[in-house]
């Protein structure tokens, strides 16, 4: 596998200490992203997009958008406003002869809002006011030159590396990377070994038998971690309810959410909402 750490590192920087949400958007799947770390960063983390992926039709209509996206950024880099009201700054990415890609920095609100968030209340049947809280957790977006001097270096990074990687590798993407980038994908609906094994046309011992090697956890426990991911965004940056937050990250039951939560953090979600409110001065702070 080829070695992202400096990459993942920049990334994890800008968005811990500038508060930039960023995504990797390959339009192809090839292995420098999807068989690496940065396979992480291929779904949007802030929590109104974490919210509107968990209806199915809506994060379709969104996956397919990306195309027009990533038309669009072959001209170089712009900022636009997604078919929901989410801002983002979009710049491609490279591998040195053509654009296989763009990297997003979303999470913005626009003048706007009230538009989009009628149309897509009313579009795809969403309670407007769940769309109002979690958008209210969006930021205004910062000066377009203040992004471009922080996200042009990543873009040059990821070129480089795909250079290098395509010297120097010839792999091809192994069963379990499509797995976790299938996981990730649908991790919010309702998905089961079973819809893996269909998807894959291999048994559940076979898919077990790998999860547990290759991560050291079990499908459900591996979904499992990245649902609470979700949780701990949306219980800090919006004002759903823990049982809303529950169903919108894909759980059935929000007593069996709790549970798991508070197995893998430590304590309840609704101690963890109020933990964070306590450290920032008694109120949810937008990030």
């Amino acid at each position: 596998m080829y070695d992202v750490t400096s990459i993942k590192n920049y990334i994890l920087f800008l968005k811990k200490q500038c508060g930039f949400m960023i995504t990797l958007h390959p339009i192809k799947e090839e292995p420098l992203i999807f068989s690496s770390e940065l396979i992480n960063f291929n779904l949007h983390d802030n929590p109104y997009c974490i919210y509107l992926k968990s209806f199915p039709h809506v994060y379709h209509h969104c996956i397919e958008r990306q195309n027009k996206v990533f038309d669009k950024c072959k001209g170089g880099s712009f900022c636009g406003c997604c078919f929901s009201g989410c801002m983002e700054f979009v710049y491609p990415i490279s591998n040195g002869n053509e654009t296989v890609g763009f990297i997003s920095v979303s999470g913005y609100k626009t003048e706007n809002a009230t538009g989009y968030l009628s149309s897509t209340a009313e579009k795809y049947s969403i309670p407007i006011e769940n769309l109002m809280k979690t958008y209210s957790a969006l930021k205004t977006p910062p000066p377009k030159e203040e992004v471009d001097a922080l996200i042009l270096p990543l873009c040059d990074m990821l070129e480089l590396a795909y250079i290098k990687f395509a010297t120097d590798h010839k792999v091809e993407e192994d069963f379990i990377d499509r797995a976790i980038r299938y996981i990730k994908q649908y991790h919010t609906c309702h998905i089961t070994l079973d819809d893996l094994c269909s998807h894959f046309s291999c048994s559940r011992f076979y898919i077990s038998h790998r999860f547990k090697k290759n991560t050291g956890r079990s499908f459900r426990e591996y979904l499992n971690d990245i649902r609470i991911e979700d949780a701990k965004s949306l219980l800090a940056y919006s004002n759903l309810s823990v049982s809303e937050i529950s169903f919108s990250i894909g759980f059935n039951d929000s007593n069996y959410f709790s549970n798991v939560f508070k197995k893998q953090v430590g304590v309840s979600p609704i101690a963890y909402r109020r933990k964070l409110s306590q450290k920032d001065g008694g109120t949810i702070q937008n990030y």
